[in-house]
Order: C-alpha cells, then structure tokens, then sequence
C-alpha cells in the first residue's frame, strides 16, 4: 500500500471513529446532578455540643449536729447555701441519668433554681442538677414550695433516697413533675428496689407557671401525697411494703435516655430550662414546729412572681 493510499485510509478511519463516539455521547443517558441540599444547623445535634470538662465532686465539710441526726427543718432557699447541711453534686457516673454540675443551681434572694442543658460531660449528653439535703431523714412530713421546670424531657423532683451505698436497700419516695405535661404531679415509691406503683394526680393548674405546695407524709404503715393541703393519694402496707430506712432528701433536675423517653418525653426542652424551689421542711413524726405550710400563701406568692 503506498504511503498516499494509507493516508486516506487513515483520514476515513479517523472520521468513522469520530461519528462513533459522537453517536455515542448523543445516545447515552443524561446524568442530572441534584444541587447540594444545606441541611440547616440544628443545635441539639451532637456534633454541635458545648463539651464540659469531667466534673470533680466537691468535698464533704462538717456536718452541722442538726443535720447528722435527722432533725426536723425549715430551709427558706434565699437564705443561700449552707455546705454543713446542703451538699451540690459535682460528678458524673454509669447511669441513665445525666451528669450533675454544680454551677447548674443558682441561688437568689427567695428561691434556688435548678438548671438542664445538652453538653458533653465525659459519656453524658446532658447535665443537670442535684442539691442534696445532708443528713438521714426518717419518718415525718415533707413540705416543698417549688414551680417545675417546662418542656417535654425533663423531670423536675423532690424525693427521698437511700441504697446500699449507705448501708441499706435501695428506698425512696418520689414527688416528680414531667415538663411533657404539667398539669400533674406523679408519684411513686421503692422498697427495696421494688416500685407501689406510677401515680398521676392531675392538676386545676399548669405547676412551671404558678407556685404551689406539694408534701408527702411518711409513716411507718402508709404514705399521703398533697397539693396545697389537699390529699390527693394515700399508698398503705397492704398495698405495697411501706420504705422503713431513713433516707437523704434531695432536689433534681434531669433528662434520662431513650429507655426514659416514653415515660418522661422525648428531650425537646428549651435548652437552659429549670425549677424553682423556694421552700423545704421536714417535721419529724412526733415533733411540733414550724414548716413551709405555715407560712405559704398560694394566693399571695403567685401575685408576686406575676408582678416581678
């Protein structure tokens, strides 16, 4: 083949194969890329979490003579805090609850709040707050003037507790409020780790908008629950044992996991959100003194929080 005869036969090989590809680029299927869809910043995501430092639990002072023996009390919270008798949890440790910190409870003239915020504390996505009454309380009256903190995920509580941590079964007794539905107080309580029964007690008012008094009285046979004087559930030894171990008292604000959501609420809360309490006494069965009753006014004290 002479060098002229194998240049156009080249020239129309190479025209051929540019009508292929061509041909081939025209038929195939047209590829449609979607715009990058910007998913707007959420908050709550945990990637976006503030994170905290592992708290370091605060130390123990003396403990004041009335509160080691479990004496009865009258705490009005704007009297501030006092470490001989009150202790502020500082920690976090395996369990469903969130940690604890202790900058979370902010005290005022007439009351101290509570706080709950999402971070990251070690393994916890959440951080709470605990005050503690120091002391081992028995038998007796308890009285606590409080609003709970609103939004669904939180529980604001004032119960009584003991394990064997402190040398006995796990007993307890439960004033709790679920920020889902604040039209209620529930109620429960342990003995030796085995729950009466979940109480609901509903309510004339939204308890985070209004304050009000809630007491429980314990007795060796039975335990009473009331909203401002009025009884609203008696639990009795036939029931249920009655919890007979004195136990510490102790305020909290909290969020639970995914176990908890069903009961308490999916953790939607305002970030920030928190209980007030203005008011704590115990009156020992048996003693005559004063409590949070004697002197509370519902009337009054919801007139003053709607003019501040």
């Amino acid at each position: 083949m002479s060098d002229d005869t194998a240049a156009r036969l080249g020239a129309v090989l190479g025209i051929i194969l540019i009508g292929l590809l061509a041909g081939s680029v025209l038929t195939a299927p047209v590829v449609v890329v979607a715009p990058a869809v910007v998913v707007p910043h959420n908050p709550h995501e945990e990637a976006h979490l503030p994170v905290e430092q592992i708290p370091v639990p605060e130390g123990y002072p003396p403990m004041a003579p009335d509160a080691a023996e479990g004496a009865s009390f009258l705490h009005n919270f704007g009297d501030g805090h006092d470490p001989t008798r009150w202790y502020k949890a500082n920690m976090t440790y395996p369990s469903p609850h969130p940690a604890w910190l202790a900058r979370h409870i902010h005290f005022f003239d007439d009351r101290v709040e509570l706080e709950l915020r999402r971070m990251r504390v070690g393994s916890k996505k959440l951080a709470g707050a605990e005050y503690q009454r120091r002391g081992l309380y028995s038998f007796g009256r308890i009285e606590v003037v409080m609003t709970p903190a609103p939004g669904s995920g939180t529980v604001s509580a004032l119960f009584t507790h003991t394990s064997e941590q402190f040398g006995a079964q796990h007993d307890e007794i439960d004033i709790e409020f679920l920020g889902k539905n604040l039209n209620m107080v529930t109620g429960n309580y342990f003995t030796d780790g085995e729950p009466y029964r979940y109480l609901e007690m509903p309510l004339p008012f939204d308890a985070s908008k209004e304050i009000h008094l809630y007491a429980v009285d314990w007795e060796p046979d039975r335990i009473r629950w009331y909203v401002d004087g009025q009884l609203m559930h008696t639990a009795t030894q036939d029931e249920h044992p009655i919890p007979q171990n004195p136990s510490r008292i102790i305020l909290q604000l909290w969020s639970g996991q995914e176990e908890q959501y069903q009961w308490h609420g999916e953790p939607t809360f305002e970030d920030g959100t928190r209980a007030a309490y203005y008011c704590l006494s115990y009156l020992k069965a048996g003693d005559t003194g004063p409590q949070c009753s004697d002197t509370f006014d519902p009337v009054a004290a919801n007139a003053g929080r709607a003019a501040n």
